[in-house]
């Protein structure tokens, strides 16, 4: 094989190699590969949280995927968190009491999501009508998979009929039932000693198909299945013409909060301007944590210093953190982080003459790491990784510059640039080797098409999952440094 067809070769493998690493604009990628038994769609934005949590966005009923497509978009591209768009396939979701069906192929969405690096620690729900029925059941019956959602409106779970697809419930009046009768019929499905997810609950006054009737039985079913007082008080920060009820745990925290809208207000509320207080109730304006935290656990004291020793005492370790709600189980609570305040240090020992100072107590855990205790020799806060050594840039052809090099990941070294071509721009940075992005050589065009049907409204021309294309962009660049090697070719000739 001569040369210029070895160059050709590696013009080519660097262009795949390029398009293979290059990060994917924010786009919604339709019929998503996920292998549950409903279709759905993924959103994921530009710039992604660390970890980024998961919202399951879900449509009412006669609707499709796509009709959740806008509720959340802006506030996931603001907050880095990824949305799934489950899609019926049929008139309604088959939101019934059961963890299988539809309910199911949803939690295989979010195992997914969770694979693609989600925080499985913040998994939310939000939906209307349907999907605020499907959202309920989910938070009632996998209660070990979602921390928090709202409804807009919704069914108390076990109210919707199994295989129903047409909410022939609609219309109808609630069913005379306790408190415990409500909880006992998430119960009888899922058992759960932990923390239920905290819920919100949206209706209007003038809701046609009665959902606003059934508003005091789903506040009954929340509180009764997580065991605090279904008496409910007044709640601030409604919106205008709203009533917020809300209904508290021991440490003050919300739990539940219920929003009946005014008389007017039909069952349709899209277009209420509600989506932005449901981003602010399940937290997802926050980096960490879950929703319904108002108040915070005490940390724990830290520790005594140790006595002087021949080469300087060791000092008590820091306390422990209080949980965000008095419980071992702040995650599952929600709130702001999963860990109460960080304890105070202990004390250094005192150094004898000659000797070295002890090492410092070590801070209280909390979500961020203790602070270093003051005093002997200091304690690392923690081993810094070693960031990756990044290779240099693509060396560039005759004529042409080199590429940028890739930023790499943590500990990971980036693989060396591409070769560029005669007078074109160099190559990108190699990807790197444990997660680090590569650097771009340059947005992809927005005219090209993803195969599957995985097709995106910002030109992204790239895939998270199998099935989905790279679109017209691909050959673009194929061709445009195919013709480069040749006209070096022929220059050499």
């Amino acid at each position: 094989m001569n040369r210029n067809r070895i160059s050709v070769c590696a013009v080519l493998a660097a262009v795949l190699g390029l398009l293979a690493a290059s990060p994917c604009l924010a786009a919604w990628q339709s019929n998503y590969s996920f292998g549950a038994t409903l279709q759905g769609d993924l959103y994921t934005p530009s710039k992604l949280g660390t970890p980024p949590a998961i919202l399951v966005a879900i449509h009412y009923c006669s609707g499709n995927s796509s009709n959740a497509h806008g509720w959340f978009q802006t506030a996931a591209d603001t907050n880095g968190f990824y949305i799934i768009a489950p899609n019926a396939g049929k008139n309604c979701f088959d939101s019934s009491a059961s963890r299988d069906g539809d309910k199911a192929a949803i939690v295989k969405m979010v195992d997914v999501v969770v694979k693609l690096g989600g925080d499985k620690s913040r998994v939310f729900a939000a939906g209307l009508s349907s999907g605020g029925c499907m959202t309920n059941t989910l938070l009632a019956i996998y209660p070990d998979i979602f921390v928090g959602g709202a409804a807009m409106p919704g069914f108390p779970a076990g109210t919707w009929p199994a295989g129903d697809t047409s909410c022939t419930k609609c219309g109808s009046s609630p069913p005379n039932q306790t408190a415990q009768q409500w909880g006992d019929m998430a119960r009888k499905v899922f058992s759960w000693s932990g923390t239920y997810p905290c819920v919100q609950q949206w209706v209007g006054g003038a809701d046609e198909y009665n959902f606003n009737a059934y508003l005091p039985d789903v506040a009954a079913q929340f509180t009764n299945l997580m065991g605090i007082s279904g008496t409910g008080t007044a709640g601030s920060g409604a919106p205008s013409g709203w009533t917020r009820t809300v209904y508290k745990d021991t440490s003050g925290n919300v739990r539940v909060e219920t929003n009946l809208g005014p008389s007017t207000q039909k069952h349709d509320l899209s277009s209420a301007g509600l989506f932005g207080n449901v981003i602010t109730f399940l937290g997802l304006d926050k980096p960490t944590g879950a929703c319904g935290i108002t108040s915070t656990g005490t940390g724990g004291a830290g520790g005594t210093g140790g006595t002087t020793g021949a080469t300087g005492g060791t000092s008590g370790g820091g306390g422990t953190g209080g949980a965000k709600d008095g419980s071992a189980d702040g995650a599952r609570d929600g709130g702001t982080d999963a860990s109460g305040t960080g304890g105070n240090p202990g004390t250094g020992g005192a150094s004898s003459k000659g000797g070295t100072g002890g090492p410092s107590g070590s801070g209280g855990t909390t979500a961020s790491g203790g602070t270093v205790g003051s005093g002997g020799t200091s304690a690392s806060g923690g081993t810094v990784g070693t960031g990756g050594s990044s290779s240099s840039g693509g060396g560039s052809g005759s004529g042409g510059a080199t590429g940028t090099g890739g930023t790499t990941g943590s500990g990971g070294s980036s693989a060396s640039g591409g070769s560029g071509g005669s007078g074109g721009s160099g190559g990108s940075g190699g990807a790197p080797a444990s997660g680090g992005s590569s650097g771009s050589s340059g947005n992809a065009s927005s005219g090209g098409t993803t195969g599957n049907n995985n097709g995106n409204s910002a030109g992204c021309a790239c895939a998270l999952g199998a099935g989905n294309g790279r679109g017209g962009a691909t050959a673009m660049m194929v061709a445009a440094l195919l013709g480069l090697a040749v006209l070096r070719r022929r220059r050499r000739g």
